[in-house]
């Protein structure tokens, strides 16, 4: 299974762009910040990450203000297919 759900501030966004077939398409950059338990230890998390996302999730998200914190959920995939590089697509977000 390939679910990935993640809080963090909306701190960049590219402008809307749309696909051949008219899909909207916004790409964005979220930071997170959070705790974790490992090995029976707290690890503290920083870290940005890449996302995009796709149709009328891409409209909505696109009138959210940068520094908005957000709950994402949706899974990982590689950027292109050219590409190792991972991005967060996102099916709903809060």
């Amino acid at each position: 299974m390939n679910e990935i759900s993640l809080n963090g501030e909306f701190t960049q966004k590219a402008p809307m762009r749309y696909t051949p077939a008219g899909l909207a398409v916004l790409e964005g950059v979220f930071h997170h910040q959070g705790e974790v338990m490992e090995a029976g230890a707290k690890r503290k998390l920083t870290f940005d990450f890449p996302a995009i996302a796709i149709g009328e999730i891409a409209t909505a998200l696109d009138k959210e203000p940068l520094g908005k914190s957000l709950q994402v959920t949706g899974f990982i995939a590689p950027r292109s297919a050219r590409t190792r590089q991972l991005i967060v697509h996102i099916t709903q977000y809060s």
